[in-house]
């Protein structure tokens, strides 16, 4: 990969000084250059007046001469681009050697004339006095511009990685988009973020998740063209511009690049993590004509292409501004399901096919709107973990699950198990244990009648307390599956350390099983590996007579899918346990 060294962003230049423009920094330092000057003048002459020492018209000669010169000449050695106070030495101490050259014409022509050896003396004492208070002036001067220097890295650089920040980003985007609309090109910002940095700071410390961030910044800088400029917003979140952006296949090429960047592994600590990355791409002057827009654009891009996955890019469309604001409109429509009872239960039979009875039941979230009817939990269950009311949902669901399947119980039905989908989101909650426990107590169902459903992502962060959450719980009795199993990307290591009860076959290998020898093969190795492990295994999205006949024949004993019955409300499912007493 070619690396190159990367454009500063405007006004970013080390040369620049923080107070060149500050018109009062810049006159204060003038005036105490000036006072010194005049005061030291001014103090020899009153110490040869204490001393007693004869002096006349010609000793104010030199701080004539400093008066009315040294005004101009200092101001603009203070008004040049580098070396101002270099610049500011040098005039200071030629002003003095003039003002003594001055004073000493003057005696030689028109005053009294008492050798060059005592006016010499004059002069060097003069400059003895003079030249240490200017050494300590500019000295102070120098400290102060460095600490001017040190306070505006600061609040234009991020500490952490040293990038540009937000307000430096936006002055930057501003300028470059003046010169775009002056050159008749354009530009593109491409707004990135890292995925699953958020379990990796709360697993591993922020220390830890620091040291990421440097590595990201890193990668970024050295990994681009010389024609981008990288900035970091905040937290996790990154800027890219890069200007003369035609044809758009150059910022795909710079899109795919960075995703390429961060889907190499991060090693840290001894431990390698892969984070990937989501980017959105906005572009000038089609997505805005104004940082601001431009940035709002990128970030809308940005959270569509997480919605399509992690690690890839997406364009800005004018359509993603619909797309959010109907985000915004389901999250408020969902806050008011909770508080209006809209979220209702639907139950799925899970069948032992060797006798063609129920064995157990999952339950299964569904969205009753008033005015859109039943809404799938594909619709809205990204957008709750995503805001966080996965959370009361959750709980919500537990809860109204143990209920339920009690009440079926002292109803005189045969004990079934329950199994409920728990989010990642949810079971990385502190309190998710005690949950659970208020949903048995609460509804007195026993333990081993419920079965928690986790996904094998929860293996990817906080091993240490998913494996003591998930003992806690097994000790308690309850039942614990891996769902869409074969689907997740965690290592296999999991299935020893977890205690996992049983094992589901994900949908996408069953609904093909009998046409994909591939599916064929992984639902077979699936079985291989259960049973050495002795593991129970259900098969879910059943629904062919083929289907069931080629699990039969790898012996996997459980099914769920519409072969037997789709998932129907309560009352529906009623029926069904009805006629499995009969059977």
């Amino acid at each position: 990969m070619n690396r190159h060294k990367l454009r500063s962003p405007a006004g970013a230049s080390g040369t620049s000084r923080p107070w060149q423009g500050d018109g009062f920094l810049q006159h204060a330092s003038f005036l105490r250059l000036w006072f010194t000057l005049i005061g030291t003048q001014a103090g020899l002459i009153s110490i040869k007046g204490v001393l007693g020492l004869p002096y006349d018209q010609a000793d104010w000669v030199a701080p004539g001469f400093i008066l009315i010169a040294a005004g101009p000449v200092l101001y603009l050695s203070l008004k040049k681009k580098a070396n101002q106070l270099r610049a500011a030495w040098y005039a200071a101490l030629t002003l003095l050697l003039l003002a003594e050259c001055a004073e000493m014409a003057t005696r030689y022509i028109y005053a009294e004339w008492n050798g060059w050896l005592v006016h010499l003396a004059d002069a060097a004492g003069t400059m003895l006095l003079a030249v240490p208070l200017l050494y300590f002036v500019i000295a102070d001067l120098r400290n102060r511009d460095a600490t001017e220097r040190r306070l505006h890295d600061l609040s234009f650089h991020d500490q952490l990685t040293g990038l540009p920040n937000r307000e430096k980003f936006q002055q930057s985007l501003e300028a470059s988009i003046e010169a775009t609309r002056i050159a008749r090109s354009t530009l593109a910002v491409l707004f990135i973020n890292l995925d699953r940095f958020k379990n990796i700071n709360d697993t591993f410390g922020h220390t830890f998740g620091d040291r990421l961030l440097m590595e990201a910044a890193e990668r970024l800088k050295n990994g681009l063209n010389s024609g981008a400029s990288v900035s970091r917003q905040e937290g996790d979140k990154f800027t890219v511009t890069i200007e003369e952006a035609e044809p758009s296949s150059d910022v795909e090429l710079a899109a795919q690049k960075i995703v390429h960047l961060f889907s190499k592994p991060f090693s840290i600590d001894g431990h390698e993590l892969r984070v990937g990355c989501s980017i959105g791409i906005a572009r000038y002057p089609q997505d805005g004509d104004d940082p601001i827009t431009l940035m709002k654009n990128a970030a809308t891009a940005m959270s569509r292409a997480k919605d399509y996955g992690t690690n890839g890019y997406r364009f800005y469309t004018a359509e993603m501004n619909d797309a959010v604001i109907q985000k915004l409109v389901l999250e408020e429509w969902m806050n008011k399901a909770l508080e209006q009872d809209e979220f209702v239960l639907y139950f799925q039979p899970q069948v032992d096919i060797f006798d063609h009875r129920l064995n157990g039941m999952e339950a299964l979230l569904r969205w009753n709107h008033p005015r859109l009817g039943v809404i799938s939990p594909g619709d809205f269950i990204p957008l709750a973990e995503e805001t966080g009311l996965i959370i009361p949902i959750g709980k919500w669901v537990l809860r109204t699950a143990c209920m339920q399947n009690k009440a079926w119980q002292l109803e005189g039905f045969p004990p079934l198990k329950m199994a409920v989908n728990i989010s990642p989101v949810q079971f990385y909650q502190d309190d998710f244990v005690q949950v659970v426990l208020e949903a048995l107590q609460e509804s007195g169902l026993e333990p081993q009648y419920l079965e928690l459903e986790i996904t094998e992502g929860i293996a990817m962060y906080q091993l240490d307390q998913v494996v003591d959450k998930l003992n806690t719980l097994r000790e308690l009795g309850v039942h614990i599956s891996i769902d869409d199993f074969g689907t997740g990307f965690s290592s296999l290591n999991y299935l020893k350390k977890f205690p996992i009860d049983k094992l589901k076959i994900a949908q996408q290998f069953v609904r093909d099983v009998t046409d994909d020898p591939d599916d064929a093969a992984i639902v077979q190795a699936i079985m291989a590996m259960a049973q050495s492990l002795n593991l129970n295994v259900i098969a879910e999205g059943v629904e062919t007579e083929d289907q069931l006949s080629f699990l039969l024949d790898v012996k996997c004993r459980e099914i769920q899918g519409y072969i037997y019955s789709k998932p129907v409300p309560a009352d529906e499912f009623y029926d069904l346990l009805k006629r499995n007493m009969v059977a």
